[in-house]
Parts: C-alpha cells; structure tokens; sequence
C-alpha cells in the first residue's frame, strides 16, 4: 500500500467510496454497525494521525464497508444462508494472555469441530468453498500482512502465532459491526476504546452469527469452536444469540495479563505505524480489560443461566495438564472426546512451533504503568471469588 498525504477520513465519503466499488448500495435492514463505524472514524480523526496511519484506517475501513454491502446482496440471492441454523458453539472466552490460544487449538482439533479460520475472519467475503478451502488465495493475502507486521515488529513472533490459516478469533470478525477491541490494539483510538468498554455495540452479535452463516452456507461444517477474550464485554447477549452456547473462561493473574497484553499491543502498533507511549498503551489495557472483567463477573451473578454454561480453568491448569484440561471441557459439556481427537492433541503438544514461544515473551506490569494495587481494588470482586485459580504454572522463565 503506498502511503501519500492522505485526506482526512469522511463518514458519508467513505461510504459513497463503498458503494462505487462495489456497484452495490444497500446495506441491509440491520445498520446497527453505522453507530460503531462512525464512532472509529471520528476517533482516527481525533488522534491527528501520520499519514501511514491514516491510510491504514482507510483500507481497513473500506474493506469493511465493502463486505457488508457483499453480505447484505448475498443474502437477498440466496435467502437460503441466513435460514442456516448454526448450532450450539463451544467457546472459549477467557481473558488474552491466559491460555486462551492454546486450549482453543486443541479444542479445534477435533474431527468434529469447525473453527473459522484467520483469513476467514480478516477477509469475510466472498463465502469460502470446502474444495478450494486450503487454497483460497486469501490465505497469501492476510499472511502477507503477518510477515509485513513481523518485519516492523519482530517481537509479535515471540508473543503470538502468525499463521492466517490457524483457529481465528471472534473479535476479529468483530471488525465487520465496527465494535471491535482489534481497533484499539492496532490503531490505538483512544476515544473509540473509551466508548466501546462502555457501550457492548447493539446488534454485535447479528453479525456475528451472520458470519458464522456466511461461513458454512458452502464451506466446511462441524460445530462451532470459537474464542474471543470480547465475548467478556457481553455474555447476555452471546447467550442470546446462542442459547446453547458452551462457555471455557479461563483465569490468570490479571496483573499479569494486562502487562503480557500491553506488551503485544505495543508490537501492533508499531508495525502499524502507532505512537510507543508505552504507559498511555497499559493504561488503555489495565481500563479495557477491566470493564470487561467487572462486567462479566457480574453477569454471572445476575444470569444464572449464564453461569450454569461456564466452565472455569486455571492457566495453571491448562500449561500443566493441556490433555486433562480439554477431557475435564468435554465430561463438563457431555461431548464425546474421540481417540482421534486425542491422538491429534498428542501430535500437536509434540510438534506445535508454540511450545518454542515459552518464556521468551519478557514484559513486567511497570514497564507499563500498570499499578498492582490499582488492578486488586479495581477487580476486587473477581479476586475474591476466583483467586484460587490464580496460581502461577511452574514452568521455566515465567511470565510469558
């Protein structure tokens, strides 16, 4: 993407910039997303961004706008696709940095399960076909951007794995209603991160399952196995859209959690292009992730149907015992955990490149501006009740 002076960015231009491009310009019934997308636009705005950055936000912005307009034609086409009932997903929704991705691997690899890939996500239009699934060339495209972000920021290979053709996660799908939490860890809008940890987006998870339609109408089936630490922010309205849902909430020291997140936000956004106020990036996490926790925490206690659905693991649990931990998810679902299943999850612990990453990720919550005693009063709920699953692995070189 060559980078020139870039005008500033435009609700209504970006808009009519979407439809000429498409030649499409009805965006469907449901404009629910416009809340959020205006809201992302007047937050780049806000933050008199470089020139690169504005232009990222644009190519985001229009890549968007144009998969909406893409769906919403799909969908009156083949009005088949949104009749499409997407079954009862099993998902894992515990805070980032707290075993999340690897439980979420293992759980993917069951025969049986169908995780939407990350080129899926990042790129949701046009549907994916099962024949041309391993190929679709939008794999090279999102993989490209991957080995872009590592050229300007190497650290990501020691903090996440960089492979658009793994297990992705919701809150990138997220992107498509513009109520993402991948739009403050990537271009920091510090105004939208402020409304979105305030306000769940009305309509979310509309999109959500529209996706998870758009997915399957010609692409691989199985049940849903999905993840997404957002899902924190609105487990009413998760349950609502799947009231079936099967929820895997995985717990770590949150002091921990908010540095080790910090720390891989700062490699986004400097291969992005973003400012490196490193206590400015802590402090958006600590306050981010805190909303979600307190909100989630009290979910629970108001919805006993929500907490009757979840259940609890320790990160300490999952390093030591990954096998266990996936057998003790299925025993609590009553799903049937195969021989197949397993002999995939012995091969994966054995040749999986992310047993290399352990230990090598070094942050500390001070490098950050992330006050200790600030986390315990402000989460103090969530300690009382879940501290003892708080417990550190004992594993070398930690925090990870």
């Amino acid at each position: 993407m060559t980078i020139v002076a870039e005008k500033a960015l435009d609700a209504e231009t970006l808009i009519t910039e979407a439809r000429q491009a498409t030649g499409l310009t009805d965006f469907g019934s449901d404009l629910s997303f416009m809340t959020g997308f205006q809201k992302l636009v007047a937050a780049v705005e806000a933050m008199e961004p470089s020139d690169q950055l504005r232009a990222t936000a644009r190519y985001r912005i229009s890549a968007l706008l144009a998969a909406r307009l893409h769906y919403a034609d799909d969908a009156r086409k083949y009005p088949e696709i949104v009749a499409q009932d997407v079954g009862d997903p099993l998902i894992v929704c515990g805070l980032p940095r707290t075993g999340t991705t690897i439980i979420y691997d293992l759980l993917c690899l069951d025969p049986r399960a169908r995780a939407p890939r990350e080129w899926e996500w990042y790129i949701p239009w046009p549907a994916p076909e099962v024949a041309t699934f391993d190929t679709d060339p939008r794999i090279a495209q999102v993989q490209a951007i991957y080995e872009n972000w590592l050229k300007h920021a190497p650290q990501l290979a020691d903090i996440q794995r960089m492979d658009s053709t793994q297990p992705g996660e919701c809150n990138h799908g997220m992107m498509l209603h513009f109520g993402s939490t991948n739009f403050p860890a990537e271009l920091g809008v510090p105004r939208f991160a402020e409304w979105l940890q305030d306000n769940p987006p009305e309509g979310q998870y509309r999109t959500h399952k529209r996706m998870l339609q758009q997915f399957q109408w010609k692409g691989p089936r199985g049940r849903w196995t999905l993840k997404s630490p957002q899902h924190l922010f609105d487990l009413p309205g998760l349950v609502e859209s799947y009231p079936g849902a099967m929820l895997v909430w995985t717990h770590r020291d949150p002091v921990l959690t908010f540095s080790s997140l910090a720390s891989m936000i700062a490699g986004f956004q400097a291969a992005l292009g973003g400012g490196q106020d490193l206590h400015a990036i802590g402090r958006s996490v600590f306050d981010m992730w805190s909303a979600a926790m307190a909100r989630a925490t009290k979910a629970r206690l108001d919805h006993p149907d929500i907490e009757n659905r979840i259940i609890d693991l320790a990160h300490a649990e999952v390093v030591a015992d990954p096998m266990g931990t996936v057998r003790r998810i299925y025993d609590r679902f009553g799903l049937d955990f195969s021989t197949e299943h397993a002999a995939r999850i012995m091969r994966f612990l054995a040749d999986s490149p992310a047993a290399s990453r352990l230990g090598k990720h070094r942050h500390s919550p001070e490098q950050f501006g992330i006050d200790t005693a600030e986390v315990h009063e402000r989460l103090a709920d969530y300690y009382e009740r879940f501290g003892h699953l708080l417990k550190r692995p004992e594993i070398k070189d930690q925090p990870r």
